[in-house]
């Protein structure tokens, strides 16, 4: 099934609908730029690699800091809160785990060992009723590798993001292009 921006765009909330919102009314003159509600190539782009980086980078109240980000720097707001959902529930332990171990590589600490020893000797959660505790301590002994680690995939998420999305988005156009201009047989 091919991806239709017509179908996606049932999905956003209209502009009209945010503007009528009461709770978004002191910020009501900024979000009338209608860069902020269309897809345009850049301002998709920019909404995209604006939610990347906070995705990474917050690990909670990332839709708020994308849509305030992407108001100020004229990026598709939607876009901007869809692309957090990249970390979810789902995959916050792999991300984790690979900023871990990327933070570790870049600060030259490469003992990834002592927490995988721990993940895999911690009991089921069932039966630990502490597991969110010595999740967290486990979490907190991770440190500087793990921040070092987020703040490359934010970085390197964002950039990566961005290019491919106007990259992405010129091929489609080429190919359309092309399509019109194919005579029918």
């Amino acid at each position: 099934m091919a991806f239709s921006f017509k179908r996606f765009q049932q999905h956003i909330p209209t502009r009209d609908t945010i503007l009528a919102s009461r709770w978004l009314s002191p910020f009501r003159k900024q979000l009338q730029d209608r860069r902020l509600w269309r897809l345009e190539r850049k301002a998709v782009a920019r909404g995209a690699a604006i939610g990347i980086f906070f995705a990474f980078i917050i690990p909670f109240g990332q839709f708020f800091a994308a849509a305030i980000t992407a108001l100020f720097m004229r990026a598709n707001i939607s876009i901007a809160m869809l692309a957090t959902l990249v970390t979810n529930p789902f995959t916050f332990p792999p991300v984790y785990w690979l900023a871990y171990s990327i933070g570790s590589l870049l600060i030259g600490q490469q003992e990834i060992a002592p927490l995988l020893e721990h993940a895999i000797e911690a009991e089921p959660m069932m039966v630990d009723m502490h597991w969110i505790d010595s999740s967290l301590a486990r979490l907190k002994s991770a440190g500087l590798p793990l921040v070092t680690g987020l703040a490359t995939l934010a970085v390197v998420g964002s950039i990566v993001t961005y290019v491919g999305t106007l990259v992405i988005w010129k091929w489609r156009q080429d190919q359309r292009r092309a399509k019109r201009r194919k005579p029918s047989a």
